[in-house]
């Protein structure tokens, strides 16, 4: 199994290190056919970008740089906060049509469109940081979240599913399965990517195998998630940045 793309990277737009063509040519250094810029969007606080117009700034500037660009395809895209228990992205639709890629993810720390948001479903995210029991509760909360999330919107992949808030990853997967959305082996993140990977080997869900590189240098780190794969016996035609 080889992997030709890297589809979860961040740059200087969000909280990224690197800028666009940084990154770019990170990939085509460490042999990609496809990279793609994913920044966070609006309402992540401290770390997202300045407002939902900049992801189409970012197309811009990579159709500026493509004639002095490595011969790799750039993808631009967004890692989308779910911020309702109604499955809302932080993007509004007109701008996710413009996009190349959609990863969809739970974030703690946002904006919430109002206070009810506030009071039942942002806080209490964050008390389930702290709490056992609490963490219980939001976990079926949400799961039924981003399953509604992947209905509602072009989805292509969830980022570290049950990392920064808990899900049920089974339920998830066999909604991602249904859906063809890809669920995500984050190699930035230490979190139970074994689980990840049994889940969508158990409902016939495809994944993808990302960096989440918040630096150039880590654009394309994927060995350990390439690994992890390889040893669970996961269908190589089943990992959306894989070939045999």
């Amino acid at each position: 199994m080889k992997l030709f793309a890297d589809y979860h990277t961040h740059t200087k737009y969000s909280d990224g290190r690197g800028s666009p063509a940084q990154n770019i040519e990170a990939a085509a250094g460490r042999g990609l056919a496809e990279v793609a810029l994913t920044d966070h969007g609006p309402r992540s606080i401290g770390i997202g970008v300045a407002g939902p117009e900049t992801f189409i700034n970012i197309k811009e500037e990579v159709t500026a740089l493509a004639p002095v660009l490595p011969d790799i395809k750039v993808l631009v895209g967004a890692e989308a906060a779910v911020i309702g228990s109604d499955g809302r992205l932080e993007l509004p639709k007109e701008i996710i049509g413009q996009l190349d890629l959609l990863i969809a993810g739970l974030h703690p720390y946002y904006m919430p469109d109002n206070l009810r948001d506030a009071l039942l479903y942002t806080l209490p995210n964050l008390a389930a940081r702290l709490n056992r029991s609490a963490r219980e509760k939001m976990r079926s909360t949400n799961t039924k979240a981003m399953i509604e999330t992947i209905h509602s919107y072009p989805v292509d992949i969830i980022s570290h599913p049950d990392l920064m808030l808990p899900v049920d990853t089974s339920e998830l997967a066999r909604a991602c399965a249904e859906k063809g959305t890809a669920l995500e082996v984050n190699t930035g993140h230490d979190y139970n990517k074994e689980e990840i990977v049994r889940s969508a080997a158990r409902w016939g869900a495809r994944l993808a195998i990302n960096s989440d590189a918040h630096y150039p240098e880590s654009v394309g780190e994927l060995d350990s998630g390439l690994a992890l794969v390889e040893r669970l016996r996961f269908p190589v035609e089943m990992v959306i940045n894989a070939v045999c």
